[in-house]
């Protein structure tokens, strides 16, 4: 008996209005929190911050008192009533997949931000009410009620409970409506925002990114989806749900980066199976207040990181050769990382909450993505059951396994054992498997690349993008630069570079190499004509105290990777690589 109004009567504001009407109070208080995080962006970010207006009162409408008891909970002292109604208002104008964003042109929230949660009644059914500005319009996952017609600007819809509320964001305004249907299942396309897009290429696309994941998993698992696409300035993101997802993209994203569309329409819808239905237990049922710890995102989201591209791939959008060139561009990108030697997969999944989405100048030295390591994880051992079953099983099959294992009703994935125990179920028990976990998910082990582009008759060839005249390896400082003004900054400082063990600090700004003055583009140039082992004195400001530092060169790691075949690939390489891209 619990019902939620929001409406937007100001929307320059950038103010949600927000009420809860509460019937059949029993117990003389009732308390309320705001979530502190959103699910699937495992960070806190204390939501409460954005409430103001807060007051409370009975079916009589006499003020009831209240109280904070925490910084996201309310304690309503309501004596007699049997009837609560709480209003309050949020400030909404951060604009990210993640937050909620109101001003004269839409309104979009998450419910993490702006519902408060009544202690108790979290299991139970809602409807939540929309009054919406003259002219706009509402769309969202949830299931819509009959219209009012005494109330024109009002759309209503049904909640089977607090989660599913939360986990159904809401566009409105006067958004393009695109629909298709796969299977009879109904689909749209909610677009805020203009730019290049080409509508009916939008649509076949992504019908078919659906079809392909629908026939990797043998059918669709939610009644209908909605996938809401911002198209705005530079932003970019995503964030998945139970039968929907919100997408943001550079409004200019659909020519020459068109892949970025298409890489996380699939990622995102992806999650419809795993994370959203197959997940780890601690994300299930949520605790919105606190951490919500699990050391099983490198699966969750690293799964997901190595699908998005493949199926596209098997969907025919984007070509074997690009698909090649983006796998070896995150091998790279790993290899560039200290912190790999550092934190293991497990770890990153565990500490997500402080370290992913919280990155300093450290970061890259101390530890690394579980989406970028746990795709790489997941081909690893996608290869290495392809090999052992001569391309008779796969990661697929894990998936599909895990899937139908661990079904939405039940507990979750446990922590312990359940994903080694579905990689030997599928690939073989022979202590290949068990080894690369401990070594790959648990450790901290290098990944053998060459042996897993094996088993598809690819070997690795690595090479430099800036190579010097002659041949010879390029020498390095070891710092990344980044650009302020007309200042060249010291961005990090990797800890496996020479300039680290030289006492060359982020933040430097840099002034000159041997006296001459250098940027960015001209501190390469100057690196090019300078062999490894030459010691060179860089002039910095540190602060405003001009400092010079001598760094003895080093021998610069490899930064671009081509993935090309062998030169004469057996019967059973070729099959393998064909049904890895399912160009059969």
């Amino acid at each position: 008996m619990i019902i939620y109004t929001i409406a937007m009567p100001k929307p320059h504001s950038h103010l949600f209005h927000v009420q809860i009407d509460i019937d059949r109070v029993q117990h003389g208080e009732v308390r309320l929190s705001l979530p502190a995080w959103t699910p699937g962006s495992y960070m806190i970010r204390e939501f409460a911050r954005h409430v103001q207006e807060f007051q409370a009162v009975d079916d009589q409408g006499n003020r009831l008192p209240w109280r904070k008891t925490r910084k996201d909970t309310w304690l309503i002292e309501a004596g007699a009533a049997t009837r609560v109604i709480v209003t309050y208002h949020v400030y909404a104008f951060d604009l990210t997949v993640r937050t909620s964003h109101l001003d004269g042109s839409h309104g979009y929230f998450n419910g993490a931000n702006v519902f408060m949660y009544v202690h108790g009644h979290t299991h139970e059914p809602l409807t939540l009410h929309i009054d919406l500005p003259v002219g706009w319009r509402a769309t969202t996952g949830l299931t819509p009620l009959p219209s009012d017609p005494t109330r024109p600007q009002r759309a209503s819809f049904q909640a089977l409970d607090y989660d599913e509320l939360i986990d159904c964001p809401v566009e409105c305004g006067t958004h393009r409506l695109l629909t298709f249907a796969v299977d009879g299942i109904p689909h749209q396309i909610a677009i805020w925002g203009h730019g290049n897009e080409d509508e009916e290429r939008l649509l076949a696309d992504t019908r078919r990114i659906v079809e392909v994941q629908r026939a990797m998993f043998g059918g669709l698992p939610y009644r209908d989806y909605t996938f809401i696409l911002h198209l705005t300035d530079g932003r970019g993101g995503g964030l998945e749900h139970r039968n929907s997802a919100s997408n943001m993209v550079d409004r200019w994203t659909f020519t020459d980066n068109y892949e970025r569309y298409l890489s996380l329409t699939s990622h995102e819808l992806f999650h419809a199976w795993n994370v959203k239905r197959l997940r780890p237990a601690p994300l299930g049922p949520f605790d919105y207040q606190n951490e919500n710890y699990t050391r099983l995102l490198w699966l969750m989201e690293g799964a997901t990181s190595y699908y998005d591209d493949l199926l596209l791939v098997r969907a025919g959008l984007i070509s074997e050769e690009r698909y090649l060139q983006k796998l070896a561009d995150k091998i790279v990108q790993l290899q560039n990382q200290p912190g790999r030697r550092l934190q293991s997969l497990e770890q990153s999944s565990f500490d997500a909450w402080i370290k992913l989405y919280r990155p300093d100048e450290n970061s890259i030295n101390s530890s690394i993505s579980y989406y970028l390591k746990g795709a790489l994880v997941c081909w690893i051992f996608d290869m290495t059951i392809r090999a052992q079953t001569n391309s008779l099983r796969s990661f697929d099959d894990v998936m599909r396994y895990l899937y139908q294992r661990y079904p939405i009703t039940g507990p979750g994935i446990p922590e312990e054992g359940a994903v080694l125990e579905a990689l030997e179920l599928i690939g073989g028990a022979n202590g290949t498997l068990r080894d690369l976990y401990e070594r790959y998910v648990v450790g901290v082990d290098e990944l053998d690349y060459a042996a897993a582009l094996s088993v598809v008759g690819l070997e690795p060839r690595w090479q430099y993008r800036r190579p010097r005249p002659d041949g010879q390896p390029p020498a390095w400082l070891g710092i990344n630069v980044r650009k302020q003004g007309d200042r060249t900054l010291v961005a990090s400082v990797r800890s496996d570079g020479p300039a680290y063990e030289a006492g060359v600090y982020a933040d430097d700004e840099l002034v000159a190499l041997d006296g001459w003055r250098v940027n960015e583009e001209r501190l390469h140039q100057r690196l090019l004509e300078r062999r490894p082992g030459d010691v060179v004195r860089l002039t910095l400001f540190r602060g405003d105290a001009l400092v010079e530092v001598p760094v003895t060169l080093a021998v610069a790691p490899y930064d671009m990777l081509s993935l090309v075949s062998v030169a004469a690939p057996t019967d059973a390489q070729q099959y393998a690589r064909a049904a890895w891209l399912q160009k059969m």
